[in-house]
């Protein structure tokens, strides 16, 4: 995995994973004027929307904007509502943190805030995890669903103690599974490679965090040693041998470090994932989510391609990140997976790779001679057009469901298979406003299987289109299309 910066650039989850988050959150949003899935009452809403999926027209990897909704994955959504704590708290609460952590040391000092490292050497069955963070934050982790057995001692639920036994599914110590095997790729390091022939949305891997770093270290820690610190004590202090072995294998992109410090530092910085633990950790004072630079030495391993055949999540319910096939994989073929929004054209993908990663990209999307890069090119921009017009519910809008077809058949064309769940939503949601609910309930029950691989079955989308497949009438899209062309209001559906 090649080197990109830790201010400035598009981390990993930033570019394939926000982009990929929410297909259609404005079409409700600006029907209806509003995007909260709490105003949208299945059956008849006065005014409402929902948070569903939206794909960003650049490569930002927060969900800010104009033309944005946030992704709100699981957890209590109520945690983003709580305060932030004041400077007199901060004592209490670096307490509190101190008692339900087994390890809560070292830490950096910041005026009022206190940051250091909380770890947990029991996390995922003796795998370990260790969090750079604030007393508040720490707290906030610890009492989440996740953590709660660990911290509370009471019972996990069923099903949180199935993925919590599946976090060591199809990993090995030795970096192998019966899926899959670590081995050196010409020019990129080691990848990982299949072992056996996979199918779309077969389950590759599933693994926790080694390390996670807040954010706000990186501006408010002055001195660059402090950080350096706490990120040794991270990975020495709470991780297992085996943990900690793969941690250490990683990459440092150019191995050229003075010490054992700086080498922990360029793994990190080499191999991180943006995570976002939303309904978990309170937004700060502007209201922004907390972003936490992560990372999953397993999942680290897996090299870019612009038309990757996997795909990914992270579910906050129980700190793992997920990883599936996104379309046929054959037994000896690279595994990989999308550091970027690969909905650019070829130049675009090139730049951005060469800004933050400082590597040219070799995958078959872009050593495409010049003819068929301009084909691939004159796709993308149709692509990204067709999704402005699905999105605009003006009467001026030329949406249609045979528009929503295209940008299936675009996406295929394009080999976009981990987007693919995007182009399907947008259908679902086309057929349903013109009043086809049979080829709504197709695209939606596609739309789900692609979801399910792509952002978990708890992501708002997913529970969407299974809405949808259930009972399109009820749905809040039926009819919309043709009633806003007809300039009709919108009205409860009996």
């Amino acid at each position: 995995m090649k080197l990109f910066h830790v201010l400035g650039a598009l981390h990993i989850v930033g570019g394939a994973q926000a982009a990929k988050d929410h297909v259609v959150a404005s079409l409700a949003e600006d029907y209806y004027g509003s995007s909260r899935t709490d105003d949208l009452l299945l059956g008849g809403a006065q005014n409402g929307g929902w948070c569903g999926l939206h794909v960003h027209d650049d490569d930002s990897s927060h969900c800010h904007g104009e033309n944005s909704v946030e992704y709100h994955a699981a957890g209590d959504a109520s945690a983003n509502s709580q305060p932030q704590p004041s400077g007199e708290d901060d004592e209490a609460a670096i307490e509190e943190a101190s008692r339900l952590w087994p390890i809560s040391t070292p830490c950096a000092p910041n005026g009022t805030r206190a940051y250091c490292v909380y770890t947990h050497p029991g996390f995922a069955s003796g795998r370990g995890i260790s969090i750079l963070t604030s007393a508040r934050t720490a707290i906030a982790i610890a009492k989440s669903v996740a953590f709660s057995a660990y911290f509370t001692g009471e019972p996990a639920e069923e099903e949180q103690q199935e993925e919590q036994r599946g976090f060591l599914l199809n990993l090995g110590e030795d970096e192998s599974s019966p899926l899959w095997r670590v081995q050196e790729m010409p020019g990129k390091g080691k990848g990982l490679i299949a072992q056996r022939n996979l199918e779309a949305g077969d389950h590759i891997m599933s693994t926790t965090p080694s390390v996670m770093i807040d954010y706000n270290l990186f501006t408010d820690l002055a001195e660059a040693d402090e950080l350096m610190a706490l990120q040794v004590a991270a990975v020495e202090g709470g991780l297992s041998d085996a943990h900690r072995g793969i941690f250490m294998a990683l990459s440092t992109h150019d191995d050229d470090f003075a010490d054992h410090a700086e080498r922990v530092s360029k793994i990190i910085h080499t191999n991180s994932f943006d995570i976002t633990l939303d309904g978990i950790v309170p937004k700060n004072d502007e209201g922004v989510d907390e972003n936490f630079y992560t990372v999953f030495p397993e999942i680290s391993r897996m090299n870019h391609d612009c038309r990757p055949n996997a795909e990914y999540y992270f579910d906050p319910a129980t700190f793992a990140q997920h990883v599936h096939a996104a379309r046929p994989i054959a037994a000896g073929e690279e595994i990989t997976i999308s550091y970027i929004d690969p909905i650019q054209t070829r130049q675009d993908r090139l730049d951005r790779l060469d800004n933050s990663w400082h590597f040219p990209c070799s995958c078959s999307a872009c050593m495409q001679n010049r003819d068929m890069t301009a084909a691939s090119d004159a796709r993308i921009h149709q692509i990204l057009e067709i999704r402005k017009q699905l999105r605009e519910w003006a009467p001026s809008s030329q949406a249609t469901p045979a528009m929503a077809e295209l940008m299936i058949s675009l996406y295929e064309q394009e080999r976009l298979w981990t987007m693919l769940y995007e182009a399907y939503t947008y259908a679902a949601i086309e057929y349903n406003g013109a009043g086809e609910p049979w080829a709504a309930t197709k695209y939606a029950r596609l739309a789900v299987q692609r979801g399910l691989a792509s952002g978990g079955p708890n992501h708002s989308d997913v529970h969407e289109m299974e809405a949808l497949a259930r009972n399109p009438w009820e749905h809040w899209s039926w009819m919309l299309r043709t009633r806003k062309r007809m300039n009709w209001e919108p009205h409860a559906v009996s």
